[in-house]
């Protein structure tokens, strides 16, 4: 049985990239050219990634469309499974939401809920488990409504809801859909174009590892700032376009993972973007360490993770490549600013004398710029 890598995409299923997605730049160098699915070997074709010369980002050209992509996502992660788990991997699991309680102050459900007398022994324990980008801010701000896009299976929907957040999913792959809603979760089928009935609505929204995967990240950056609260924070990771790991690993870099990954910003340029947009942005380093492993295991072939891999990744130097590369992922924490005042807010300023001019420029500021009709655009949209 031929295996899909085997096989070519439809020519008539494919578009050509004539500029980068994040700056509109034509100037270009190939990155990688014949690459394949080498993470989940489930999508055909060979694809050229394309380093732009203008703001570093990384691009897709051909891709394929935004009518045919789905054909990519067949054995996709994000599915779920109805199959029965093991007693031993329930308890893994349990004691590492012990541990995340722990190390969060929080109540993070199922757990093991283990007597105060060994919080050593979790803490010593926690040192090995990582804290998934988001559910730190999750736990510590003031709980509201929370939005995530991509949500998947909803796992962190459910986290965000133990936490005490009025919490809800969007997502666009209906067996993620089915899977999250068979545990109660509130989820609603669709895509990002869904976020515009949502102005002003959302404290938080995660966006996890989604932009790497739209045929127009700016666009979808734009209806995420439409859908958050002034004041609001959107938790944003994905691949950086200059990793460190990237750097390493090549065109077996885990990040690409074609023809998914249609782009991947520099975290330069995405941190201008949404700087432009009116968020303050913190941006989180993380260690590389996953991204490596599964690096190793492209790199041989592989299927499946073996303990090899991670050995190797263990003995990757990582401080050194981060040292003359950048982050691996980018991790965003991004504050949106309060908008300046408008409406009748704007004729008290004229009233007491303050200047237009200077109203205008502050509404630039928050990622908004004056048009001919008098209305405003996004920067983003440009």
């Amino acid at each position: 049985m031929s295996s899909p890598l085997d096989q070519e995409w439809p020519a008539e299923d494919l578009e050509r990239v004539d500029a980068c997605p994040y700056c509109g730049s034509h100037e270009r160098t190939l990155a990688y050219g014949d690459v394949q699915d080498w993470s989940f070997r489930c999508a055909p074709g060979k694809w050229n990634y394309w380093d732009c010369v203008n703001c570093q980002s990384l691009y897709l050209d051909p891709r394929p469309t935004q009518m045919t992509i789905g054909a990519a996502y067949a054995k996709y992660y994000t599915h779920g499974s109805a199959e029965p788990v093991s007693s031993l991997h329930m308890m893994k699991e349990r004691l590492r939401k012990e541990c995340l309680s722990q190390k969060l102050n929080a109540n993070i459900e199922p757990r093991l809920h283990l007597s105060k007398l060994l919080n050593g022994v979790v803490a010593l324990i926690g040192k090995r488990v990582s804290v998934p980008f988001g559910w730190t801010s999750l736990a510590g701000r003031p709980k509201g409504r929370f939005l995530d896009v991509g949500c998947g299976a909803g796992l962190t929907v459910a986290l965000a809801r133990h936490l005490g957040w009025d919490a809800m999913g969007l997502e666009i792959d209906p067996a993620a859909v089915r899977e999250a809603r068979r545990s109660g979760l509130n989820i609603l089928e669709g895509t990002y174009a869904q976020l515009t009935q949502f102005e002003g609505q959302f404290d938080c929204i995660m966006c996890s590892h989604v932009l790497e995967h739209v045929h127009l990240p700016r666009d979808l950056l734009a209806k995420l700032k439409v859908a958050i609260k002034p004041g609001g924070v959107l938790l944003l990771t994905l691949p950086n376009a200059l990793s460190s790991m990237r750097r390493h690993f090549g065109a077996n870099w885990r990040g690409l993972e074609a023809p998914r990954h249609i782009s991947n910003p520099s975290e330069l340029r995405l941190s201008q973007l949404l700087s432009e947009a009116g968020f303050s942005i913190k941006s989180i380093t993380g260690t590389g360490f996953e991204t490596a492993a599964e690096s190793y295991r492209i790199q041989r072939r592989g299927m499946v993770l073996s303990r090899h891999d991670f050995t190797k990744a263990r003995q990757l130097d990582m401080r050194s490549l981060s040292a003359t590369a950048g982050n691996d992922f980018i991790k965003f924490v991004c504050e949106a600013e309060v908008v300046a005042p408008t409406g009748l807010e704007v004729n008290f300023a004229l009233d007491s004398g303050l200047s237009v001019a200077g109203l205008n420029l502050g509404r630039a500021k928050h990622g908004f710029a004056p048009t001919q009709r008098g209305g405003t655009r996004s920067l983003l949209e440009t």
